[in-house]
């Protein structure tokens, strides 16, 4: 009974209570600038897509992976070059491609130089400045 009193006695207030809420104007334009802020930082920590490298050298040998690595840093310095090591392998991978076609055409040169074992591998890879435009 004590309830349904307390009940009855608030009922009346809550009908004729109303809350009225003013947006400061200021607030979308601190949001609109949030907004750019955001984008701005994601593009520029965002320079990475999915694509392809060639895989060069799959070896437990360390020694002969860093030999590769040196030399294909030395004969291809257009394209940058990646040691991997995945217990118990270590991996040699180089280019950034954005399609398969892209690193076929460097697997096709390198084998003048290492006749057998490339493949060319997805990977998630580094965009270059002229990829970033024609995005």
């Amino acid at each position: 009974m004590k309830y349904l009193i307390l009940i009855i006695s608030f009922f009346p207030l809550s009908l004729f209570s109303q809350v009225v809420v003013q947006k400061d104007p200021r607030v979308d334009l601190l949001l609109k600038m949030q907004e750019e802020v955001n984008k701005k930082a994601y593009l520029e920590n965002n320079r990475s897509v999915q694509g392809f490298r060639v895989q060069v050298i799959n070896t437990n040998n360390r020694q002969k992976a860093l030999e590769v690595k040196t030399r294909l840093m030395r004969e291809y310095r257009d394209h940058k070059t990646y040691l991997s090591y995945q217990s118990p392998y270590f991996r040699i991978q180089i280019g950034n491609f954005r399609t398969r076609a892209e690193a076929e055409g460097l697997r096709n040169q390198l084998l003048r130089i290492y006749p057998s074992g490339m493949l060319v591998v997805p990977s998630i890879v580094e965009l270059k400045a002229e990829d970033e435009e024609a995005l």
